[in-house]
């Protein structure tokens, strides 16, 4: 009886023990998962003294200048100052299509944030997370001086062509459906987009405010002509921000920081002016 009873005892101090070593392990992996967590993309970038951003070579927001081949625009110099202030000061770009810049974004673990303003959805705020607003912005009708397009209402005849990837696929899309417009095309990139609308392939193209004007202040001369907001009032009212990974939360909050300082000490008035944009796009 007694070695029975010494058995049992035996059999409940090994239970013990082997519940203690288990539950030491389970908490050594929890410690190991924390820490790796804490070396936060931030103290990367910091480490590694370079911020690595994806962009689209689209004026005038973030593009290689085809004279230097350096990374200008008005995103890249926001983010460039934004960089500097962090206490980084380099930044290296990836260009891709607009249409592939989140998934570069996401899914390519190299890459810090995507250098460029983008309207902040609900659809991609659930893949991303947003900065605060850098800029207003609203979409445009730009059409050719040789046109009668003078309204939406003019749209109704006419093909029009937007940017892949962009939210105006969709309210395209949907003019097309309620009989808006006649048809509508979408081009890879604003170059291709804008050279349709010369040479006739298009009758107008829905756009970016900032592509817009830009376009129009670099070719005075042009043929195109952009409508004013009596004659077409937007129908997007959505924050701007630039995206960045939903895990790199201590980024997310550096950069807001820093944008913020921009806005209240005329940093970011300033980039737009250069760029020939007026104060109404500072939030």
């Amino acid at each position: 009886m007694k070695s029975y009873f010494k058995c049992i005892v035996s059999l409940i101090i090994i239970l013990c023990f082997s519940v203690c070593v288990r539950g030491e392990v389970i908490k050594a992996k929890n410690e190991n998962v924390a820490s790796g967590q804490q070396t936060d993309r931030l103290q990367k970038i910091k480490k590694k003294g370079v911020l690595t951003v994806v962009a689209t070579n689209n004026k005038p927001y973030s593009y290689k200048d085809p004279k230097t081949g350096e990374f200008v625009g008005v995103d890249a110099d926001i983010l460039k100052e934004v960089a500097r202030r962090i206490g980084i000061n380099k930044v290296d770009v990836k260009y891709t299509l607009f249409s592939n810049a989140l998934e570069e974004l996401i899914k390519n673990p190299d890459i810090d944030l995507f250098a460029e303003g983008i309207y902040a959805t609900e659809e991609r705020k659930a893949l991303v997370n947003f900065t605060i607003p850098i800029y207003y912005e609203n979409e445009v009708v730009l059409t050719r001086k040789d046109s009668n397009i003078n309204s939406k209402e003019d749209l109704k005849n006419s093909t029009v062509g937007v940017l892949a990837g962009t939210v105006y696929v969709k309210l395209v899309e949907g003019w097309k459906n309620q009989g808006i417009i006649k048809d509508y095309r979408v081009y890879p990139d604003n170059n291709s987009l804008t050279m349709a609308l010369e040479n006739k392939t298009l009758d107008a193209i829905l756009t970016d405010s900032l592509i817009a004007e830009n376009i129009i202040l670099l070719k005075p001369k042009s043929k195109f002509k952009l409508l004013s907001p009596s004659q077409y009032k937007s129908e997007i009212n959505i924050d701007i921000g630039y995206p960045i990974k939903k895990e790199d939360v201590t980024l997310l909050n550096a950069i807001n920081e820093k944008l913020q300082e921009m806005k209240e000490d005329g940093t970011l008035f300033e980039i737009l002016a250069k760029y020939g944009l007026i104060a109404h796009y500072v939030p």
